[in-house]
């Protein structure tokens, strides 16, 4: 059966999910490397080699890769490395690529990841939305009857951390597991509190007032990205969500 590849290139983390061509199939085997902004085209080539042997999967099976990246100075070498070891041309997803209404005054800015995850939420779950996307930034984006009507964008919880380390000298490194309390009894408590915590209530707000200014009340709400379960519980909306492979989901339906 022929396979699909769906990259998302992200400033901390590439995500390569592999699925069926089966429209309606949209389970992933998935891997998470390191984002190398200094990675070559060979490299490349034998990241994409090596994965697909651990998946069991022969190089002649995959008929598309598309590609949602938001790392300019590495699309050459993919787009190069891909070629070489599939024999395809990636597609690189631009805003232009999606059949969606964009209220933005420049299309051009929005990172391609927003507006397939926006797209994703609307085909697989409502016409109404909010999408919480947790990675390098936290990006809460709204869609109102099928069309992207822009968002807000946060730094996101490791960057705010390291932000933190580099400033404060006291402050020590920790782990990002998910607060018992909100008065911590440690100062890795209280970073953690004040950090998950603190930003689930930040986007709760944003949420709320968003919504307000575009007249919705009730839309879906789906929390993405590789922290997104850290946030989740402390936000108290309702018709709430986890759908981790949401961006990958949207490259799929615009295969």
């Amino acid at each position: 059966m022929k396979k699909i590849l769906c990259i998302d290139i992200g400033n901390t983390n590439v995500v390569i999910g592999l699925s069926t061509e089966n429209k309606s199939d949209f389970q992933f085997k998935h891997f998470r490397i390191t984002t190398n902004h200094n990675i070559t085209v060979d490299e490349v080539s034998i990241t994409v080699w090596n994965i697909l042997n651990l998946l069991g999967e022969k190089t002649e099976n995959i008929s598309k890769v598309l590609i949602s990246s938001v790392v300019p100075e590495v699309d050459v070498q993919f787009r190069l490395g891909i070629e070489r070891i599939l024999g395809i041309l990636p597609k690189f997803i631009t805003t232009n690529d999606i059949p969606m209404e964009i209220d933005y005054l420049n299309r051009n800015e929005i990172g391609s990841d927003r507006i397939v995850v926006s797209f994703a939420s609307r085909e697989l779950y409502s016409l109404d939305s909010v999408i919480v996307d947790t990675g390098t930034a936290t990006t809460v984006d709204f869609v109102g009857d099928g069309k992207y009507l822009g968002g807000a964008i946060l730094p996101g919880i490791n960057t705010s951390l390291y932000a933190m380390f580099q400033k404060a000298s006291k402050i020590p490194k920790i782990s990002l597991e998910t607060p018992k309390n909100v008065i911590g009894k440690t100062t890795e408590e209280c970073i953690r509190s004040g950090i998950i915590i603190g930003f689930a209530k930040a986007i709760e707000g944003i949420i709320v007032e968003g919504l307000k200014e575009i007249g919705k009340e009730n839309p879906k709400i789906i929390f993405t990205g590789g922290l997104s379960d850290r946030i989740f519980p402390f936000v108290n909306l309702p018709n709430k969500i986890i759908d981790k492979d949401l961006l990958l989901k949207g490259l799929k339906l615009l295969s």
